[in-house]
């Protein structure tokens, strides 16, 4: 198991360990963990993009090299919570973040997705935390068909999501492009799991925008290559 924690051994990088002595804040100056923060992570190699989300958020994330090997992480630019961040970062790796500890002690586990139903997020949940596994499980999903495969076409689609985490009725506001694509794009879609109810007082429809890759043919899935 790797870490992705800063100045400590070779084998880690990123935030400070909270035993290692006092951090470069003053004590009544630590930043809360859950306070959104300014992301600028490109896309690359998802050791790499962990290992630079760590020093960001101040947040320790424990991985296998085996378990990120030959994964591509998305970009993540803006203004996230450490936990909608890391979420937005593993999109699309078919790997999840499971939360462990709690307090300074906290830290986050990578595991595969696994078809197992998860539990309801809390009452408190934040809609866009919900948001950000929506996009997640979408973009897996399209990803895994190489005509539904993001960066060649503009989409926008609006997704409902039933009291058992499941997409119902997705429909595209306009086409692709190609009737065959959007054919391919709501079946895909239609029934997906997500893998946790919504919260209750999530606003729906949900929107989801899909857009060309700038300048590039190819697709902006890892590995689409060898995707049918």
């Amino acid at each position: 198991m790797r870490s992705a924690a800063c100045a400590c051994a070779l084998s880690f990088a990123g935030a400070p360990a909270p035993a290692a002595g006092p951090g470069p804040w003053p004590t009544s100056a630590v930043p809360n963990r859950q306070d959104p923060l300014d992301f600028d992570i490109p896309g690359q190699d998802l050791a790499a993009a962990l290992e630079r989300y760590a020093v960001v958020a101040d947040q320790t994330v424990l991985f296998s090299d085996e378990l990120v090997a030959r994964r591509r992480s998305a970009g993540v630019r803006g203004r996230y919570t450490p936990r909608e961040a890391l979420d937005l970062l593993l999109m699309g790796t078919r790997l999840r973040a499971e939360r462990v500890g709690s307090g300074a002690q906290s830290s986050f586990v990578l595991r595969e997705l696994d078809d197992e139903p998860a539990p309801e997020l809390p009452q408190a949940a934040n809609d866009r935390r919900y948001d950000g596994l929506v996009q997640r499980r979408v973009w897996e999903a399209l990803c895994a068909n190489g005509q539904t495969a993001p960066g060649r076409y503009r989409a926008v689609l609006m997704l409902e999501v039933d009291a058992s985490g499941r997409l119902v009725a997705p429909r595209l506001v306009a086409t692709t492009g190609s009737a065959s694509r959007d054919q391919a794009i709501v079946a895909t879609l239609h029934g997906l799991r997500l893998g946790a109810a919504p919260p209750p007082r999530l606003a729906q429809p949900l929107a989801l925008v899909i857009l060309p890759r700038a300048g590039s043919e190819a697709t902006a899935c890892p590995d689409a290559g060898a995707r049918p």
